[in-house]
């Protein structure tokens, strides 16, 4: 039995409807015999109500545009409770938001510090020889007591002294347990001190304590500000300022600050205070338990307008409603009295009175209908006049859809940038001294442990280094390279990368940039001893720029000639620094650090500048570092209310396009393909079958319309039947002769052969 595809004539249908009716479907021309046409045409319309595609979601051409009518709303919703939440005056989050970065500096440059001190004494203890007294090794910890002010060697599980330097250790602060190889910090009369200790062997173990010290902040007098150092006894010291508080009210400030293992920020509202809140930050110093926390005094100000939002929201619900409309006017409102009309002209059913389709597909479509279908068009015989197309419909919903976007950014991005506080300022400049001590630690650090390793290079065999080379270089990440020369310049031990260094060594010892290479910037650290031999060591420049990373906005450290070294968002190796952070840095070359809130044309900018001279081994580089924040990023209420409202635009532009794309390629460009169709066979061409491609209401309209074409190709008797969804639509199409009823009546198999035999006839009985 040969298959038929889709555009073929109805399949048989073997079912017993309500009428009593047996045989093949459709059997229209058997039925009017026998019934009345009303009920005819109600079999037909039953019949093809069951074969043709039901539109649910997301199928139906309705859908796209109540989505975008949805999503609308919501976003509504969503731009008046954004500015409805920060209505309230407070502390801008910006300020905050900076307290929490220079605090974590603070604690940063106090771990860089401790763990340098901390490496050295770790060497210094490894290396001494087996057979050393306790009491000269407890001497050489301390040494000129610039780092390590007071030494002590006990017995490790009573705490017994054995040998001591210096001050006594205060004891009765230690832990019950006396931590072995490890670093802590207690709170003694003279202030917080760190204290590590180092086990000698199963019975001793050598302690060394030495005070905590912070490095200097730029602190705002005007803000009260403070910085404090907490330990884990809980007790707090102020290191530099003034406190904004009473002191019987720190405990409860600086409450669970001391355990916590993360940076903190935020504001505290006092009663007393007008217009203004408490700010406390804080930040862990490494595994050491201490904790940096600085206390400022900050105005408030004022938040988002609620009014501002809700008229934003309410325009943009007055634009989106008339585009609604017209996307239903364009699409919707002609498929679906189309589809009303073609499901009556493919049962065979005289319609009365329509409405007018003013819409050129819908309008080509429905004279198609008319046509095919037998019934007198009202159509016939009216002057051509122009209709617009569903397309041209769509781009002007969406043209109006868009005026919102448009105008919503518009307007936002005219407005003035907002006024940068004087506390950011302030901020900004003390995040750019902390970031150029920081940096000038790093280097320092790595110029200690080059002149170390010199000490060690001339005491032995310079050729026999490269273990120790090793050794540093897997134990720390500052270096790319560490190598050894011999007095005439040759590398006689080497570890890591191949060296860049182009130009001669300048000088005894010190931080030097090779200005001859022009690929990447060196920076390198080397000692020459009284021997001849020089240890270099180049540093690793991902080491410095994640340094440079961690300080919140663009950081750029320049040379004496404003050439760009390092930056934190990717550079050039010695670029010519440019813009209004050129005028910062060469203010900074001159001594000093220097802020800027406004750039010579008036506009807003938050932009700080700092020498890299401390300590004193980093000054003869006479490099400058930069730092620039993105006014976008500062969450400040005005720069809230702009981003939030360019993002509501965005996300309103983004659903338009979507909508509008769903509607075109769906639902439009089909009905156009389907119109052109219509179109050929209004022209008297009824020979070709128009293939259903679609499960939804575009797809219902081509087989109505196939439909009616086969009643103008065969008669009458196909209407109320529906070709099937199957096959591919480029499947050719055979008509079968007819079969005489006798022929058939004996061809027709048994009922308990039927579903085995015509497995088609089960899936259109499902």
């Amino acid at each position: 039995m040969q298959r038929k595809s889709r555009g073929d004539q109805p399949a048989p249908d073997r079912r017993t409807d309500q009428g009593g009716f047996r045989g093949r479907a459709p059997v229209a021309a058997r039925s009017a015999e026998t019934l009345p046409p009303e009920q005819v045409v109600a079999w037909r319309r039953r019949a093809l109500d069951q074969q043709l595609p039901a539109a649910g979601f997301p199928a139906g051409s309705g859908v796209p545009s109540l989505v975008y009518l949805w999503a609308t709303m919501f976003l509504v919703a969503a731009i008046v409770l954004g500015f409805a939440i920060s209505h309230e005056r407070a502390v801008p989050p910006a300020v905050v938001d900076s307290q929490r970065d220079n605090v974590s500096k603070v604690a940063s440059s106090m771990r860089l510090t401790i763990n340098h001190s901390v490496e050295d004494l770790d060497q210094r203890v490894a290396s001494r020889p087996p057979s050393m007294p306790d009491a000269e090794l407890s001497k050489q910890v301390v040494g000129d007591g610039t780092t390590w002010n007071r030494a002590a060697v006990v017995e490790t599980a009573s705490r017994r002294p054995l040998a001591t330097y210096g001050p006594g250790l205060p004891f009765e602060l230690l832990p019950p347990a006396l931590p072995v190889n490890e670093t802590f910090t207690i709170t003694t009369p003279e202030g917080p001190a760190l204290v590590h200790s180092i086990g000698l062997d199963g019975t001793r173990t050598l302690l060394a304590m030495q005070p905590l010290d912070i490095d200097e902040v730029r602190l705002s007098p005007d803000a009260r500000q403070g910085v404090f150092l907490l330990t884990p006894d809980g007790k707090s010291t102020l290191m530099q300022g003034v406190s904004a508080v009473p002191e019987v009210h720190l405990p409860v400030v600086f409450r669970g600050l001391a355990q916590s293992k993360s940076i903190e920020g935020h504001p505290i509202r006092v009663t007393e205070w007008s217009n203004k809140q408490l700010v406390v930050s804080s930040a862990p110093v490494g595994e050491t338990g201490a904790t940096v926390a600085t206390l400022i005094v900050a105005d408030e100000a004022g938040g988002t307008s609620t009014t501002h939002g809700v008229l934003l929201g309410l325009t943009l619900l007055a634009m989106a409603v008339p585009s609604f409309l017209l996307m239903r006017v364009a699409l919707v409102r002609p498929v679906r009295s189309l589809l009303k009309q073609a499901k009556a002209n493919a049962c065979g059913e005289v319609s009365g009175k329509r409405h007018p389709l003013r819409v050129a597909e819908a309008h080509r479509i429905a004279r198609a209908l008319t046509l095919t279908s037998g019934e007198p068009s009202n159509a016939r015989g009216r002057r051509w006049r122009w209709r617009p197309t569903v397309t041209q419909g769509l781009v002007v919903a969406t043209v109006l859809a868009l005026l919102w976007p448009a105008a919503a950014a518009a307007v936002t991005l005219r407005e003035p940038q907002p006024s940068i506080p004087d506390q950011l300022v302030r901020d900004e400049e003390s995040r750019a001294e902390a970031a150029s001590t920081l940096m000038g630690k790093a280097l320092n650090n790595g110029l200690a442990t080059v002149s170390r390793l010199s000490q060690a290079a001339e005491a032995g065999d310079p050729a026999q280094m490269t273990p120790l080379l090793e050794h540093e270089l897997a134990d720390k990440q500052r270096f790319r390279g560490l190598y050894v020369m011999d007095p005439s310049g040759s590398v006689v031990s080497s570890a890591g990368r191949e060296p860049l260094r182009n130009e001669s060594l300048r000088g005894e010892a010190g931080i030097d940039l090779d200005n001859q290479t022009a690929r990447v910037p060196v920076v390198y650290a080397f000692r020459v001893a009284a021997n001849g031999v020089a240890v270099v060591g180049e540093f690793n420049i991902d080491y410095l720029l994640n340094m440079l990373r961690e300080v919140d906005g663009q950081v750029r450290v320049v040379d004496e000639n404003l050439r760009t070294v390092f930056d934190s968002e990717g550079f050039r190796a010695f670029q010519e620094l440019g813009g209004n952070a050129r005028k910062a840095a060469g203010e900074a070359l001159k001594g000093g650090t220097v802020g800027l809130a406004q750039a010579p044309d008036g506009r807003p900018v938050l932009i700080a500048a700092a020498g890299v001279n401390k300590p004193n081994t980093v000054a003869p580089l006479k490099w400058s570092l930069v730092v620039e924040q993105d006014l976008a990023g500062l969450r400040l209420p005005e720069s809230d209310g702009r981003r939030w409202t360019l993002l509501v635009a965005g996300a309103a532009a983004g659903v338009v396009l979507l909508s509008q794309v769903w509607q075109y390629f769906i639902f439009a460009r089909p009905l156009r393909r389907l119109a052109g169709e219509a179109d050929r066979i209004s022209d008297g061409s009824v020979e070709v079958p128009i293939p259903p491609q679609r499960h939804d209401d575009i797809g219902a309209l081509a087989m109505c319309l196939e439909i009616c074409r086969q009643v103008r190709h065969t008669g009458s008797s196909r209407l109320g039947g529906a070709i099937r969804l199957r096959g591919k639509e480029d499947d050719c199409t055979v008509v079968l002769p007819e079969v005489a009823q006798a022929d058939a009546d004996r061809a027709a198999p048994s009922p308990d052969d039927r579903a085995d035999h015509y497995p088609a006839d089960r899936d259109e009985r499902d």
